[in-house]
């Protein structure tokens, strides 16, 4: 747009007597074509007109800067792990052990009583996070409020600080590819780093996570070539209002570092995750009650859809939110909530994050025909567990049913009694207490539990800040892990 801008008022000048007798002779003899250069004086006030630009945009990023470093912390995940001793060429355990870094990232303070928003895998082998401030204040084992390992975040909580200034949230939905974002953080350690870049993409999925499985996670990413490192994870992406429009989470490498591909959970994604885990402990996410799947190309065509339109419900699950709402196998769902529904992905996250209880407004199309249908959203964990049989125990986070003889045997198991492990909940008190999905708990505190009721009644009965000892067999092996608040 420059040059065509500097052509027509160069032409322009000439037609008022500016040009000399020499650019006349060039426009006479050229086809209309302008080979004559612009005076100085024009040159030099077009170079202005430049400089002035580059440094609105300069000033736009300094203000984003200046508003948002007080709100970014620098995040270190401590664990501890064996002193060692060199005896001769050999290093040997001394039975003693340290606190040592495992983890570097960074944070954004959200709120002026202390929570702070993170990434979950910046913090999720930690047994202290120490948390350094803008001001140079080091706080001592910040409280991990909750973690959720399937959309990569996790709140922290500072207790007893003064003076923090909490970063606003934008609204992530309302981005377009092209915009102008700043990213703060701490790279490689080194603080208060900011780089600036454009949105490069929206609802980036399948990007491969520490801790995460590719169909179990809830990704929807912006892509930005904001320069981003390791370091930066669990720093704020912010528009040029200063306000997060994600949380940083990923990059795309062949060396580990920045090579222009980063990624950012939206800050929607963000909010709806951070609010479940502040009023209950955990994500409580939302269940419809069927299988999704993309339309291929064929598909779309057959139905009349353009590409980038809907997502087909392959599968309804008896009695579960969408067979009550009249939702059928071949319906394609083209909005969730007044929103175009392009991916799986997308879908999927969308639903796993209204609160369990909202009345949701689908946009359908059946046969050829569009359709409005009203579900009501039931508790992902509740559902999952009563369509396959089992019982979900929300204060532990885990998942079970009673075991069968026919199990056991199939299993390779002869005269045992439990209760079998059906699945962990990301973030609760079993991952903690690194259970697994499969396990066998035979015991608690010493007690044997037969079936899933013994094993509620024993645990509701116990007091999990102290703890409770679990005996678990896993595959050949037995042991004790504690379930503990």
């Amino acid at each position: 747009m420059m040059c065509g801008g500097l052509t027509r008022r160069w032409m322009l000048a000439g037609v008022a007597g500016l040009m000399s007798a020499a650019g006349v002779a060039a426009v006479a003899g050229v086809a209309g074509e302008v080979r004559a250069d612009p005076p100085p004086a024009v040159q030099s006030q077009e170079h202005q007109q430049n400089v002035n630009f580059a440094r609105s945009l300069s000033a736009a990023f300094q203000s984003v800067a200046k508003k948002l470093e007080p709100s970014v912390v620098h995040i270190t995940a401590m664990r501890r792990v064996p002193i060692m001793e060199r005896i001769g060429f050999f290093s040997q355990p001394t039975g003693r052990t340290e606190l040592k870094p495992v983890s570097l990232g960074s944070g954004a303070i959200v709120s002026r009583d202390g929570y702070i928003v993170t990434n979950n895998h910046v913090v999720a082998n930690a047994e202290q996070v120490n948390v350094r401030l803008s001001d140079g204040r080091e706080v001592t084992g910040a409280r991990v409020v909750g973690r959720d390992a399937l959309t990569d975040v996790a709140i922290l909580k500072l207790e007893g600080q003064d003076g923090l200034v909490p970063a606003e949230f934008a609204d992530s939905d309302t981005l377009e590819v092209g915009e102008w974002v700043v990213a703060i953080g701490s790279p490689f350690g080194f603080d208060k780093t900011v780089t600036a870049g454009i949105i490069s993409a929206k609802g980036r999925s399948g990007i491969g996570l520490p801790g995460q499985e590719e169909n179990s996670t809830y990704q929807d990413f912006i892509q930005t070539d904001a320069a981003i490192n390791p370091g930066n994870s669990g720093g704020p992406l912010l528009n040029l209002e200063g306000r997060i429009i994600g949380v940083n989470s990923a990059i795309a490498s062949r060396a580990g570092g920045s090579e222009g591909i980063g990624f950012a959970i939206p800050s929607n994604m963000v909010r709806a995750v951070m609010d479940s885990i502040i009023a209950n402990g955990r994500v409580v996410r939302s269940w419809l009650g069927v299988n999704l799947a993309d339309l291929g190309a064929a598909d779309r065509q057959s139905r009349g859809l353009t590409p980038g339109e809907g997502v087909m419900v392959e599968q309804v699950v008896p009695e579960g939110p969408a067979d009550k709402a009249g939702l059928k196998p071949g319906d394609v769902i083209m909005k969730f909530q007044g929103r175009p529904m392009a991916r799986l992905p997308q879908l999927r996250a969308a639903i796993a994050l209204a609160p369990p209880g909202t009345k949701a407004q689908l946009d359908v199309v059946r046969d050829g025909k569009a359709r409005a249908v009203t579900v009501e959203l039931g508790d992902q964990s509740q559902g999952l567990a009563a369509a396959n049989g089992a019982t979900y125990l929300p204060d532990a986070g885990l998942t079970i049913r009673t075991l069968t003889t026919a199990q056991a045997k199939r299993l390779g198991y002869r005269g045992v009694e439990g209760v079998l492990v059906v699945a962990v909940e990301s973030g609760g008190l079993a991952e903690n207490a690194e259970l697994q999905s499969g396990d066998i708990i035979v015991a608690l505190n010493d007690g044997p539990v037969p079936d899933v009721e013994t094993f509620t009644q024993r645990l509701q009965s116990t007091d999990l800040s102290a703890g409770a000892e679990l005996a678990v067999i896993r595959g050949n092996l037995r042991g004790k892990l504690t379930l503990q608040r």
